[in-house]
């Protein structure tokens, strides 16, 4: 295995760029289904077309679900999570204060997921590879850049502020509250908003309530975040639900796909 990884190497720094290209201590790596996954040379100029296709990006690749992964956003993401366990711990204090253990056993469990999940550094890029021959979707990559192709997923989750994960097949035209639906929402549960975080990293809040209902397409591989009542976060208020989907957003695994 190690060998066919730096057989891969060779090949993406000697030819994926062209002999203008020289190899050099700064890599950018891809991998999942790609022909040729491993490292390249890093050098000024490279374009995210020159690593998906000296990769060699496999023809059931999932393209949406697919995750770059930037060293230089680490130091957001992370004050992003520092922020949501700092507001978790105030949500378990107002909770304690209003005898409300369901909601206290479910924060801290929140809380721990957080601290257990990786600051990614996953930022919002097109890795369709024909689309990345137009100028405005084939960005400079930086040295350390990070490229994962999964395969398509099959399902939709919901999670959030309920009894547990809710793993569900996709349906195609379903929206997001039918989905929600189908997970027993706990006590502590906006009733009236949803998050919607597609498999490529945007983020939509929608109207879940008969008063405010709103129609959106879910994408395969959607992860739906059913908010939390804002009043348990104090002077945080909304501003935790709209991080926590955004931090969601960040764990790309978490659409599916990743199982190779």
């Amino acid at each position: 295995m190690r060998r066919t990884l730096m057989r891969s190497a060779i090949a993406l720094c000697g030819f994926a760029l062209g002999p203008a290209f020289a190899c050099a201590a700064d890599t950018i790596r891809v991998t999942g289904a790609v022909q040729q996954p491993g490292e390249f040379s890093w050098q000024p100029g490279v374009r995210l077309l020159n690593a998906s296709t000296g990769a060699q990006v496999e023809d059931d690749a999932w393209y949406q679900g697919a995750a770059l992964l930037r060293n230089s956003a680490n130091r957001e993401q992370l004050k992003l999570k520092t922020g949501l366990l700092f507001d978790l711990q105030a949500g378990i204090v107002n909770a304690r204060a209003i005898n409300r253990p369901d909601t206290v056993a479910l924060l801290t469990a929140w809380q721990e997921r957080i601290s257990d999940m990786p600051v990614t550094g996953r930022i919002k890029a097109e890795l369709n590879p024909l689309k990345q021959y137009l100028v405005a979707f084939n960005p400079l990559l930086e040295p350390g850049d990070q490229i994962i192709y999964p395969r398509r997923s099959s399902q939709v989750t919901v999670l959030g502020a309920v009894q547990q994960d809710c793993v569900l097949d996709f349906v195609p035209a379903r929206d997001p509250v039918e989905y929600a639906s189908d997970c027993e929402r706990a006590e502590a549960a906006h009733r009236d908003r949803l998050y919607l975080v597609q498999p490529d990293g945007t983020v939509q809040s929608i109207g879940a309530a008969y008063w405010n209902a709103e129609d959106a397409w879910v994408a395969v591989g959607a992860v739906i975040y059913v908010p939390f009542l804002p009043a348990l976060f104090g002077n945080s208020s909304d501003e935790f639900n709209t991080e926590m989907a955004t931090w969601l957003a960040t764990q790309y695994w978490l659409t599916g796909g990743y199982s190779e």
